[in-house]
Parts: structure tokens; sequence; C-alpha cells
């Protein structure tokens, strides 16, 4: 399939978020060789035919919920299994997910590319990121793209119809431009908190206006409390038994770091290749509390949040926690009460990460930092559509 531009396709693209940015991939960061990489049916055939690939192939993944074959990890919880010395031993066959990285496909009521944060590449001069995801639709093949969409519009179209069904319906572009006059509130723990016991006791009727969705958030009351939702996040984050499910941090020396719960502390550790373990640094949760922000900081924040109200699969994510709770919350809630614990839990990780570095106040780059940490996970959460 030969390299299209955007608009020559018959489906609906969207690929505001890679703008006019660049990335380098940075020789040994290998963040991407930290994840499973799930084998396409024909990647699967491919490798179980060679002897060498094979070797890397299980059937078990670390999602109990991810069916089919996968590449195994390095001591279980490791780098993958072909990466040494950080680089890819079998890069010319690499898998689909991997040549993707740092780009994801999601196929909602339309197909949108989003950029994973997490890669610290991102920005650096380098390829030019819509020609990578205009490369990674033409490999894909748009007759797959549309499949993948029609089935995606689908789920969509039921989720629209069962939220009509239950009166707690609105439209996307109202909970995103509530979203936007809130921004500000978003970054007060006053505003958090009264967006967070609005999403919990509102009262709103299905299609409400932007301007009245908002306007209910800021007349509630301010009673949920944002530093115990922070240290809950924070806490639930690392209180993991297995480290394989832990988020990796990869800091500015590229160090890949992982933290677990511990008894009463967060325990810090450096993870090698093979899956080995050093412990650095031990910290009570009760120690951590939501840094303030500086004025750049607050803009950082503002930025990031707003480019979330961008995603698709972020206002999928909203729509299968209404799903989930089986639609006993009003969707514009449901999508601001999401919000509100996706800032308070990056607020939380950029004050941790400050806190292991001495620091008391977030300013821009302790909030990128926060987002480095964070973004891949915000990436994963459970959405109705599919990434592709």
């Amino acid at each position: 399939m030969a390299d299209r531009s955007e608009s020559s396709y018959r489906t609906e693209l969207d690929l505001s978020e890679l703008g006019e940015m660049t990335y380098e991939c940075i020789d040994g960061c290998a963040l991407c060789c930290l994840c499973q990489p799930e084998l396409l049916s024909h990647e699967e055939e491919k490798f179980r035919s060679d002897p060498e690939l094979m070797s890397g192939v299980t059937d078990e993944h670390i999602s109990p919920e991810v069916d089919g074959a996968a590449i195994k990890l390095q001591g279980a919880h490791g780098a993958c299994h072909f990466l040494k010395g950080r680089r890819c031993g079998v890069y010319n066959n690499r898998l689909h997910f991997c040549k993707a990285f740092p780009i994801s496909v999601f196929a909602g009521w339309r197909v949108q590319l989003n950029v994973n944060l997490s890669c610290r590449g991102i920005g650096l001069p380098g390829k030019r990121l819509a020609e990578h995801g205009m490369g990674i639709l033409d490999a894909i093949g748009e007759t797959r793209v549309d499949e993948e969409l029609e089935s995606a519009q689908d789920v969509f179209y039921q989720f629209s119809k069962n939220a009509k069904d239950t009166k707690t319906i609105q439209s996307a572009s109202s909970v995103r431009e509530a979203c936007g006059f809130l921004s500000d509130d978003m970054l007060d723990e006053i505003g958090l908190s009264r967006i967070l016991t609005y999403a919990e006791h509102g009262n709103t009727r299905q299609n409400s206006p932007a301007q009245d969705i908002a306007r209910r958030a800021r007349a509630s009351e301010p009673e949920a409390n944002v530093d115990e939702l922070a240290l809950m996040l924070g806490t639930e984050l690392f209180d993991l038994p297995d480290l394989s499910y832990l988020p990796v941090y990869v800091d500015e020396r590229l160090d890949w770091k992982v933290f677990q719960l511990s008894g009463r502390n967060i325990v810090g550790y450096d993870l090698s290749e093979d899956g080995t373990i050093r412990e650095f640094v031990k910290v009570n949760p009760t120690d951590i509390s939501l840094m303030p922000l500086s004025e750049e900081g607050k803009r950082e924040m503002e930025r990031y949040l707003m480019l979330v109200n961008s995603r698709d699969c972020f206002l999928g994510h909203a729509a299968y926690l209404c799903d989930e709770d089986g639609y006993g919350y009003n969707f514009g809630q449901a999508y601001l009460g999401a919000m509100a614990n996706t800032i308070v839990d990056l607020w939380w990780r950029s004050s941790f990460l400050a806190l292991l570095r001495d620091k008391e106040m977030l300013g821009r780059d302790e909030v990128r930092e926060g987002v480095i940490f964070f973004d891949m996970d915000l990436l994963d959460l459970p959405t109705i559509g599919a990434f592709i």
C-alpha cells in the first residue's frame, strides 16, 4: 500500500495530537521494550516457524485478560526476551506494536492517533510523528482500519443508546467543552474537590449544555478530600504483588525505576534487563503531599489536561466507567470525575518524583517528569473502542 496523505483515507482520521511534533529514538532508553507486545496472527505464524524467533514466544501474558501469543519477558518482569544490552536482537523482525511506538491508533467513532508522552524522545529533532503515523496506518492497511472502525462505531452506538435509555447521555462536545471551562478549577484543590463531589452527587439532566455542566460542578460543595484521594491513588498504584504490573519510570539518566508498596513504605527499585532489582529508596506514603504548582507548572499541567480532554480513548474510558456502573451516573459527571482523578493522580506522581529530588514546588520540569511517569498508564486504561 503506497504512502498516502490523511485526506486520501475514506475514514475520518484525527492526527491533531501529532501536529508538527518530532521524535528521536534515544539509544539506551528501551522503554518500549519493557512492554509485553502481542503477536498479530501473521506475526505469530512467522515467529513459530523460526527456532530463534520461537524462543521468545509465550502463550502466557502478564495481563490475564489478554489472549493469544506474546513475547516473553526476561525474569518474568524484566525487558523483552530479545533485548540485549538495551538493543533489539531481532530489530528487522520486530512486531507491529514495536514499530508503531510511540504512537497508538485508536478506533472509536473515528480513527485517532495518540502520542505516548512517556517516551523521552518526543520533541527531539528527528522524524515527524505525523509521517510516522501515516506509515503505521499504511502498514495496517485501510481494509483492516475500516473493519476495526466499523466494529468500534457499533460499540459507541450501543453506549449512546444505553445512555439515552437511562437518561444519562451528554454529547462528547458538551463534556469536553465543560472540561475546558473548568480547567483552572482542576488546578486548585478546592476546585478539584467541588468537581469530585459533583461527579459523585450531582444531578444533571441529559443533553445539558456545557455551561450548565460547568456551573453545577462549580456550585457543588467541596466535600471530597483531595489529599486523601491522592494518597489512596498513590498507594494503590504501587500496592501490587507482581513487579510486572507496576508502572515503570525511565529517569533522565535512562535508569529504569519501579516502586512497590511494602509494609508501610514505598520501596524504589532499579530494574535490570534480566528482571533483577536493587533497592535505592524507601518513602513513607504519608510523607507525600500535593506540592504547590508554580505558574509554569500550572501551565504545563493545563496543557496536558487539555490534551487528555481531546483524546477519544479517554472519552471511551469515561463511557466504560458509565457502563461498568450500570449507567447510574450522568455521563458528564462520569467524565469530569475521571478527569479530576487523572489530575490528582498526575499531581501526586509529580509530587512523589519531586520529593525524591528534594524539591518543594512543581514547576514545568517537575510536571513533565510526572507526565513521563503517567502517560503510558493513562493510554492503557480500559476503554470502549479499540487500539489497533
